[in-house]
């Protein structure tokens, strides 16, 4: 039985969040005797206090969003459980790993697909993210049930008309290659949360007081968990987000490399501030279209300042993708990628990847139209503060945002 939701004090009081409430939550969910929740407490009750505090929830909304917590604190608990009764899951080695990135909005979801034509490659598939556990080395017997179980909730979940829009605009499905977010979401440091609620708070400690490298040690925990008793492949590690950590994920991963996703960033920011407005008004009635595209504008600086900062560093490492020619010719995209990374290009992953564009052209699922005007935003003025990155990494304007 799920865990009541926690009301404020007083009769009256609307309900709020508690982290108690998600923890008890989680434990009812989870099969797991005995389940540690200590780790990372700190980190959901931060969030906590920031959706409560700024977030402005709709009363109606609390106890969705308290069962969205609690499901990635039930997976870290069953992760926990499985890792302390076989120990032997931290030897697993993760070898040169790639971490697929760049600007939300920016082509990552797309390229991650092209990249999924390669069979020696390992990404986390979506109904893995869902529910990592048990391990599908140790019961590969359910791993086909486990798909079919997502495809199913998905397909229920196109009922909803937010669930719907969101599969328009971003591809997703039950066995395809899915981005990171389910695995940093066990840690509540996911700085995406900003998209979906009002909790500028939060954001900002995730980047100055959040220990990061704690997050991707856990990360790294769940990679071995996946891996286990299983081939070894080179894990691609899709996730916009990835730009607020990229030091620390080489901290904890030091034989890393990266594939960086260019688009104009006034174009990203559009999309970025139209997303965030989907999302924000299915738990609040407080949405503020001019507010969302300041928050918007500089969260996107912030992913473009730390880019560069790590391009400065470790460029090296990285593997630049227009995202133009990723569209328009992504056979040529995917080639220098993997030169760049001296990873061969074979025959057959090219005509795999020449072969999914076809079969998914742009629009497929249909279209997301935006306009940074409705943001209170001016294109040229946002141009100028993002030049330092569009001048570096060579990145042109574009036109009508629809994408």
């Amino acid at each position: 039985m799920a865990a009541p939701v926690a009301s404020g004090s007083g009769g009256h009081s609307p309900p709020v969040l508690t982290a108690d409430a998600i923890v008890a939550q989680a434990i009812a969910m989870a099969e797991v005797a005995e389940p540690d929740v200590a780790a990372f407490r700190g980190n959901l009750e931060l969030l906590v206090d920031s959706i409560n505090g700024e977030a402005g929830l709709r009363p109606d909304a609390v106890a969705g969003v308290q069962r969205q917590l609690a499901l990635p604190l039930r997976n870290r608990i069953e992760v926990s459980h499985w890792i302390r009764r076989y120990p032997e899951i931290r030897n697993e080695p993760i070898e040169r790993p790639i971490f697929l990135t760049g600007l939300p909005r920016s082509g990552t979801t797309y390229f991650q697909y092209l990249l999924d034509a390669d069979p020696a490659m390992r990404f986390l598939r979506y109904w893995e993210g869902q529910r990592p556990c048990p391990p599908p080395g140790f019961a590969p017997a359910s791993v086909r049930g486990r798909i079919d179980e997502c495809a199913a909730r998905k397909a229920q979940a196109m009922g909803n008309s937010l669930s719907a829009e969101i599969a328009r605009i971003h591809l997703s499905d039950a066995d395809g290659p899915e981005e990171c977010l389910g695995i940093i979401d066990q840690t509540f440091a996911n700085v995406g949360h900003y998209w979906t609620y009002r909790v500028p708070g939060y954001f900002d400690r995730c980047l100055d007081s959040v220990d990061l490298r704690g997050c991707y040690e856990h990360h790294r925990l769940v990679l071995q968990l996946l891996q286990w008793r299983t081939a070894r492949k080179r894990w691609v590690l899709k996730w916009p987000c990835h730009l607020v950590a990229l030091q620390a994920i080489l901290d904890v991963y030091p034989d890393a490399s990266f594939i960086v996703t260019h688009r104009d960033p006034v174009q990203a920011l559009a999309s970025n501030c139209s997303l965030s407005a989907m999302l924000r008004r299915s738990t609040s009635a407080q949405v503020d279209l001019h507010e969302i595209g300041r928050q918007m504008k500089q969260m996107i600086l912030v992913y473009l300042r730390r880019l560069v900062e790590f391009d400065e560093a470790h460029g090296a490492r990285i593997a630049h993708v227009d995202y133009a020619t990723a569209v328009e010719r992504p056979e040529e995209a995917v080639a220098r990628a993997f030169g760049r990374l001296s990873i061969p290009m074979t025959a057959e992953v090219a005509a795999s990847v020449v072969a999914w564009r076809r079969d998914n052209p742009p629009g497929k699922r249909g279209v997301h139209e935006y306009a940074l005007e409705d943001y209170g935003l001016d294109a040229g003025e946002v141009a100028a503060e993002y030049a330092f990155y569009s001048e570096r990494f060579d990145v042109p304007r574009e036109g009508k945002a629809r994408a």
